[in-house]
This record gives C-alpha cells, sequence and structure tokens, in this order.
C-alpha cells in the first residue's frame, strides 16, 4: 500500500491539476501464504463501497500473487496469470521449457534469463546493453523536462513584464505568480528580480 500511494502521489507537481493522474497498479508476488484458509493463489482488489460494492476509483489497483498456492499440475486451459506465476517459480530446466513452449512472451522472457546466468561476459554484454538503453531514455526524459522547464520560465517571464508594463506594484505581481504558477514566495521572488532586471537593460 505505501509505495503504491507513492507512486500514485508522485505523479503530480507544482502547477500541475488532478486530471494528470494515471492509474496506478501494484503487483506482489509473494512466497508466504498471505490469506489464510483460502485456496486461490491469484487476488485482485479495488476500493469499492462495503455494502453495495459500488467502485470508488479504478485509479489503484492491487494484484496479490501466493507462490506457495500455485496448483501442482497444468491444464490445458491455464490463463496466463498462472503461467506467468508457475515461470517465476520455476527451478528446473524442464519447467522453464515447458513454460516457454505454452507462451511466447514467457519464451522471450526465459531467452533472456537465460543470457543472463551464463557466463561472466555474456553476462556483462547484456548489462552494458540494458544500461545504454536506460541511459538514453533517461537522456531523453532530461530533454523533455528541461523543454517543460524553459517553457514554464517563459510563461513567468511573460507574466511579470506584463504586470510591469500595467504598472502593477511589486506585491501585487508577485501574488499573482505565486498563485498562478503554484510557486513560493521566495521563487517568484527569484523570478521577479531576474526578470525585472532584465527589462531595465
Amino acid at each position: 500500500m505505501f509505495y503504491l500511494a507513492k507512486m500514485y502521489t508522485e505523479q503530480i507537481h507544482a502547477g500541475q491539476d488532478y486530471t494528470v493522474f494515471k492509474k496506478c497498479v501494484g503487483i506482489s508476488i509473494l512466497d508466504f501464504d498471505l490469506f489464510k484458509g483460502e485456496s486461490e493463489f491469484y487476488s485482485r482488489f479495488h476500493l469499492r463501497e462495503d455494502t453495495r460494492q459500488t467502485l470508488f476509483t479504478d485509479k489503484l489497483e492491487f494484484h496479490v500473487v501466493e507462490l506457495p498456492k500455485l496448483p501442482k499440475e497444468l491444464k490445458e486451459d491455464s490463463d496466463e496469470i498462472l503461467l506467468w506465476a508457475k515461470f517465476i517459480n520455476a527451478e528446473k530446466k524442464e519447467e522453464f521449457d515447458m513454460l516457454a513452449e505454452k507462451n511466447p512472451y514467457i519464451e522471450k522472457a526465459y531467452e533472456k534469463l537465460q543470457v543472463i546466468s551464463r557466463d561472466r561476459e555474456k553476462r556483462m554484454e547484456y548489462e552494458a546493453r540494458e544500461k545504454a538503453i536506460l541511459d538514453h531514455n533517461q537522456m531523453m526524459l532530461e530533454a523533455r523536462e528541461g523543454g517543460l522547464k524553459d517553457g514554464l520560465e517563459q510563461g513567468i517571464k511573460a507574466f511579470i513584464l506584463d504586470g510591469l508594463e500595467d504598472n502593477l506594484t511589486k506585491e501585487r505581481i508577485l501574488c499573482k505568480v505565486e498563485r498562478h504558477f503554484a510557486l513560493t514566495r521566495e521563487r517568484a521572488e527569484h523570478y521577479y528580480n531576474l526578470f525585472s532586471a532584465a527589462k531595465d537593460k
């Protein structure tokens, strides 16, 4: 609950409204029985009203897989959740091979698992490739965030310069900047001093 709630609340930043929130799904894979007396290995939870079972929101969803409750044998029509749970819990090569034959996504995951389980050199190559992908994604994220920051500062600058042209007092401009851009007084003062000084040059 803590990590899912944290993931949900960290989506929003100063100046944004609640429309930014996206659905967050928590998946707990447990090597112990959480719900005593229940035989089902998989549970899914939502926030619902106790009596009428009315859904409060679909923005938070909890999935729990209890590995000790997995059935010993698989049926021909076993669903994907059971297949993945068996894959996570597998220990023998025969089990991995059998599950890989049943699902192409599990087959791909098994191939990656085999790569990182081989010799040290191959594992380092795999990790280097994964790191390169992560570094690229981080670089793109920082570039996007830099663009958003530049856009925000341009908006603040225009707001302050318009206020100065309209002969508004410093206090009035600061109040408007704080309110419209969700800034602290300290940050609003920083931008006011920066852009008002640039106007006088």
